[in-house]
């Protein structure tokens, strides 16, 4: 249970960070302040709903600090690294935040006792939640809530420290130095596109946003299926992205965006995949 809370606060922190849409200093105090009172309440619930120990709770929340404090966010509209400040050393360090936040996940998945939770959530679950809600562990519940936050915007953190530096979400966008000065996949915008997609013109930046919306649903989508058994829909879904990806990815002559759809297709599908067994162990008991 305590992993599905830890999920939950980096969740809930994501998903404000990634869209203050800036890291000036007005903006980073506001979010600042919405993520610990989103903590704050996330710790209520924990402690009085469902009969977590405060000195638990507190382990889960300095966790959740570390994870804020050693990742950038990925916001919804790219940022030209021009207007973009270079992050601190402890954010450039590749991947660990995410391999040190597995190992922790797996020891409160391992090491947590099992005793009988107490609370107001608890009550409202043995008595009058509806049937299909009663049915399900409350350690499942608690877990699939803390995934499902996990997935909307902390997976493409981690999936962004996933790609190599030159396929960074902050890089994805600009030009690639080869003999033609062409866009790393080749894509122009549109000539009735807005003024501000439009703005990358004269130093040759495409905006690509779209990703990062098809990312948390398809992870959903997978983990939820997975969840049920529908493996059928879960094969569906995973070619379905490839054939409508295979013509872009034909059309680009520089590499870059079939490794970038690779890696970030794999690291996606595993963290949904990792989700839903996670969720399935906690429904085991």
């Amino acid at each position: 249970m305590l992993a599905g809370i830890l999920l939950a606060l980096i969740g809930t922190a994501d998903v404000v960070r990634a869209r203050t849409g800036t890291d000036a200093a007005p903006r980073r105090v506001l979010a600042t302040v919405v993520v610990v009172l989103l903590w704050i309440g996330v710790a209520v619930v924990a402690v009085l709903g469902l009969g977590l120990t405060l000195g638990s709770v507190a382990i889960a929340i300095v966790l959740a600090a570390l994870w804020i404090a050693t990742t950038t966010p990925v916001r919804p509209a790219d940022t030209r690294a021009s207007a973009t400040p270079r992050p601190v050393w402890w954010r450039r360090s590749g991947s660990w935040p995410s391999v040190l936040l597995a190992v922790a996940l797996a020891v409160l998945l391992l090491s947590t006792p099992s005793a009988d939770p107490s609370g107001f959530v608890v009550e409202w679950q043995r008595g009058s939640a509806p049937g299909f809600v009663a049915a399900v562990p409350l350690a499942a519940m608690v877990g699939g809530v803390g995934a499902a936050l996990f997935l909307v915007d902390s997976a493409n953190v981690v999936v962004a420290q996933a790609l190599p530096p030159g396929l960074s979400p902050d890089t994805v966008g600009r030009t690639v130095a080869d003999d033609g000065g062409r866009r790393l996949f080749g894509r122009r915008p549109r000539r009735d596109a807005p003024a501000a997609e439009r703005a990358g013109d004269d130093d040759g930046t495409v905006l690509l946003k779209g990703g990062r919306m098809i990312g948390p649903i398809e992870r959903l989508l997978l983990a939820g299926f997975s969840l049920v058994g529908a493996f059928p829909v879960v094969a569906a879904l995973i070619a379905a992205k490839g054939i409508v990806r295979f013509p872009e990815i034909r059309r680009e002559t520089t590499g870059y965006q079939a490794e970038y759809f690779l890696i970030g297709s794999l690291v996606s599908w595993a963290m949904a995949f990792a989700a839903a067994g996670m969720c399935w162990l906690l429904a085991q008991g």
